[in-house]
């Protein structure tokens, strides 16, 4: 480190009578003070400080030469304090908003959760009113059947394989028409070879047949 005096003073003429190997005079460097006993560096010490403090400096100097100048180290310390408190406050803000989002996403599973509640509800409630419906259907049919068992017997259209009365009265007067046509074929077939008295006046006919 190089120590430079403008002019000269009470300290530069104290460094040269002390060092009067300097050269220029008034030039201190760290290799000047290794050969020198602990008073002559104690004396050099003391006029350093001296030259320091009338140039406004720190006074403050090691065994070794070398000064501490604390007025530097003071903005440090202020800055370094400064970014602390900003990234504290960073932290701060992150934390609120990590709240904040937790608090949301906790509501909202709340609600979804509640909805789903709600709809699991509705359901249960419209599967209950299906379920009185069916029982419901089933006694009414049970009641059905009871009555059409007890109306059977007495029914007067009733039928028999799937066949109406009506068409029951179909068949037969089918059945007798074909019956009459046969007996008027085997009636004509004799007559050629006998005289067959008509019954009662003539031919049996549709006309003489009442279904009732």
């Amino acid at each position: 480190m190089m120590l430079q005096h403008p002019g000269p003073s009470l300290a530069d003429i104290s460094c040269s009578a002390l060092v009067p190997c300097l050269s220029p005079p008034g030039t201190l460097t760290l290799d000047d003070f290794t050969n020198f006993t602990p008073i002559v560096k104690e004396e050099l010490r003391l006029a350093i400080q001296t030259k320091r403090l009338s140039n406004g400096l720190s006074a403050d100097v090691s065994s070794d030469g070398s000064s501490s100048d604390r007025a530097y180290e003071r903005p440090s310390t202020g800055l370094k304090r400064e970014a602390t408190h900003e990234e504290h406050e960073r932290r701060k803000r992150r934390r609120e908003r990590n709240k904040i989002a937790a608090a949301k996403c906790r509501n909202k599973k709340k609600e979804k959760t509640e909805g789903l509640q709600k709809e699991s509800e509705k359901l249960e409630s419209v599967n209950a009113d299906l379920k009185a419906q069916i029982e419901e259907l089933k006694q009414q049919k049970q009641q059905l059947v009871y009555m059409l068992n007890l109306h059977r017997p007495t029914c007067i259209v009733r039928a028999q394989n799937g066949q109406t009365p009506e068409d029951e009265r179909k068949l037969f007067i089918q059945h007798i028409k074909e019956s009459t046509l046969q007996l008027h074929n085997l009636t004509t077939s004799s007559l050629s070879t006998s005289t067959v008295a008509p019954l009662d006046g003539g031919v049996l006919t549709l006309d003489d047949i009442q279904c009732l």
